[in-house]
């Protein structure tokens, strides 16, 4: 640890969250995808940040109001579906960490995880409600509560039920790590939780990061968190 997380697959490489950003992530060594779910009209789960269409590939569509078989169909928008997401990370041996963009979502990523017996996961949103619905329902898998800048991340955990704290710090300055006070994680590792970082490029950040007691990083540049733990590593 920490474990290698491919930020939207690797999108520092490839168009975000499309099955080829996530094979290019593994190729560099993530060994979990980050990706963002939600659902079509017809209630199929898919994997996009934006529920909108323009910023990603140029269309003007909205993920919600179409039926999976209209956006399968829709020219320029390789939106793939959770299940195909999921059988490559399969394939691939690499584990999901997926984001809650619509709470509908939630409770269908987590459904086909546990149809298909895929183990190697966890979910999480910066909405606490979806993330509490999992708990209460009865999810076993690692539940993530997403922290902005601003925000009290053991409250966060708390409200949630959450698993894994997850600091989304990125804006945090030119060395945000310094927000990651020794203090802070005593107290977050002292009430159970796990820690996964923003996603994260700067080499000279990275470097530093690699080093702390926490979960998983995540990067639009996943070969950079793989070859500073290596560094980090070496005798």
């Amino acid at each position: 640890m920490p474990l290698v997380i491919g930020h939207r697959g690797a999108c520092g490489h490839v168009r975000e969250n499309t099955l080829e950003s996530f094979a290019r992530a593994s190729d560099l060594g993530a060994e979990m995808w980050e990706l963002d779910v939600r659902a079509t009209r017809d209630g199929v789960c898919v994997v996009s940040h934006d529920d909108h269409l323009e910023r990603v590939f140029g269309v003007d569509a909205r993920i919600s109001q179409l039926t999976a078989a209209e956006l399968a169909r829709l020219p320029g928008a390789a939106v793939p579906t959770f299940a195909e997401v999921a059988a490559l990370a399969r394939a691939r041996g690499a584990g999901l960490y997926v984001e809650i963009k619509a709470a509908e979502a939630a409770p269908l990523a987590w459904h086909h995880l546990r149809a298909q017996g895929q183990r190697f996961a966890a979910i999480g949103s910066f909405d606490r409600a979806p993330v509490r619905a999992l708990r209460e329902e009865g999810c076993d898998y690692p539940l993530a509560v997403l922290v902005r800048l601003g925000e009290e991340p053991l409250a966060a955990a708390q409200e949630a039920g959450a698993d894994i704290v997850h600091l989304c710090w990125e804006r945090g300055g030119t060395r945000p790590q310094d927000l990651l006070t020794a203090d802070l994680v005593r107290s977050i590792l002292a009430g159970g939780w796990q820690i996964v970082l923003w996603h994260e490029e700067r080499p000279d950040v990275i470097a530093d990061l690699v080093t702390r007691p926490v979960l998983g990083i995540c990067s639009d540049l996943p070969e950079r968190i793989a070859a500073a733990r290596s560094k980090a590593v070496q005798p």
